[in-house]
């Protein structure tokens, strides 16, 4: 054995404590999570150890960013070192952490230990403090300590089950990236129907601008294939073992970034951010339910449990110097719009519109102009109110309401009224955009059902 390759490790391994003890003299009252790789022996750096602790780093970070105040990564004898510093109690990132390494395929490969400060040192978190079981060896399934100090398995069959679950976790990518693509595409084609249906009260569609003067077709038409790659990301987050709460935290990330790709695309226009708000979370929560392996009804229930903090965005909101739209309707109104509609796992779509019209026999086009007048007879369309007032929103959903008396697309009298509300919602200047998004979303949900049965 190389003597000066063991000094060099076990030098290594000091700095590394040393490392953790000086991340605490800046992160007093601070939990500290270390990770790295679960593999014997003293040579633990190749490229498949490196990359296992690179995806657990990432997802780490991915899932928990709000909490992490600090990281970073370093390679030394002890292969690929990663510390992440969370201004969180120790005993709940302990949890998590042991999550990860039950639950992800690659858990077994890594080490991640929590640590906390106590009187000056640095102390160490284990499983039996949280009352778990011992972890178990990854090839046998008995006490991994205890088959790690009898030297039970050879290097060869550690290194075998390393290469295997290796390329399992590679086979799980793959699979997830291709469903990830696959909803991404009928997210974007949902979206390009909802801008393509005509008549619609005054909304963009290819025959007019609407009641808009800022945008046109072409204009939703680049927006959305902007922000398509988002809903990919937005699946591969929700398609996971992770409480939907920490995919719900995780997916807002992502929307930061694609509402500054939308207005790239339009040139600050505002086509999308409403849908990127309800997109993300249907297709993040439909992820959710089929790795889960769950029914589509189930969606609703993801939804709620993800989003179940939602309203919390309006606290000391009378404290902030600017306002989005929607804070301001709910100072003046009450109004907790696009929040409280997902708060409410979107139940003006599951309850009152997806089962009714899933299997209709309509044309896609007179399908959806009868979708969204069913929308605009319920729905507390932010838009409208933001753009006029609440009479505004009151006469919109009575005209629906009287749409749906007279059989809306279902009749002559109906297709004419529907024209004519066109027309007059364009000179009055009426768009009700919540109801597009809306619209849009049980397309995409209505596309599922159907696939799903």
């Amino acid at each position: 054995m190389n003597i000066d390759l063991i000094e060099e490790f076990l030098f290594d391994r000091e700095k590394r404590v040393k490392n953790q003890e000086n991340l605490f003299k800046n992160y007093k009252d601070k939990t500290l999570v270390t990770l790295r790789i679960n593999y014997p022996g003293i040579e633990k750096s190749n490229y498949i150890t490196d990359d296992i602790v690179s995806i657990i780093y990432n997802e780490i970070l991915t899932y928990y960013k709000k909490y992490i105040v600090y990281n970073d990564r370093y390679k030394n004898k002890e292969g690929l070192v990663c510390h992440f510093i969370f201004d969180a109690d120790f005993v709940s990132i302990k949890k998590l952490m042991i999550d990860i390494e039950e639950k992800h395929i690659l858990g077994r490969c890594v080490d991640i230990d929590v640590y906390t400060m106590k009187n000056d040192n640095v102390i160490g978190i284990s499983r039996s403090d949280l009352y778990k079981q011992p972890r178990k060896c990854f090839i046998c399934d008995k006490d991994a300590k205890i088959c790690s100090r009898a030297q039970s398995h050879n290097i060869e069959e550690i290194k075998k089950y390393f290469e295997e679950v290796y390329l399992k976790y590679k086979d799980y990518q793959k699979k997830r990236e291709t469903l990830a693509y696959r909803i991404s595409q009928i997210a974007v084609k949902a979206m390009i129907s909802e801008v393509s249906t005509f008549p619609s009260f005054g909304l963009v569609s290819p025959i007019s601008q609407g009641a808009h003067e800022d945008m046109n077709y072409y204009t939703f038409l680049d927006s959305a294939f902007a922000i398509a790659p988002f809903f990919k990301e937005m699946y591969n987050i929700g398609y996971s073992y992770h409480e939907p709460k920490y995919i719900f935290d995780a997916i807002r990330e992502i929307g930061i970034l694609c509402e500054h790709k939308m207005f790239e695309a339009t040139n600050n226009i505002n086509t999308h951010k409403g849908m990127i708000f309800l997109m993300g979370i249907t297709i993040a929560s439909l992820a959710k339910v089929t790795y889960n392996n769950r029914k589509f009804e189930d969606i609703q229930s993801i939804i709620k449990s993800m989003v179940n903090d939602i309203l919390d965005d309006f606290k000391d909101i009378e404290n902030k110097s600017e306002l989005t739209h929607g804070e301001k309707l709910y100072i003046k109104y009450g109004f907790t719009g696009v929040r409280g509609q997902v708060k409410d796992g979107l139940s003006v779509l599951f309850n009152n519109i997806i089962d009714k019209y899933y299997d209709s026999d309509l044309s896609e086009n007179d399908l959806y102009t009868q979708i969204l007048i069913e929308l605009l007879a319920i729905v507390e369309d932010s838009t409208i109110v933001y753009r006029h007032d609440i009479n505004t929103l009151k006469q919109v959903q009575n005209d629906a309401k009287e749409l749906l008396k007279i059989g809306g697309v279902y009749t002559s009298n109906g297709k004419i009224r529907i024209l004519e509300l066109e027309n007059e919602y364009i000179n009055k200047n009426i768009s009700p955009g919540g109801c597009a998004d809306l619209l849009a979303v049980t397309i995409f949900l209505i596309t599922i059902k159907r696939a799903s049965n």
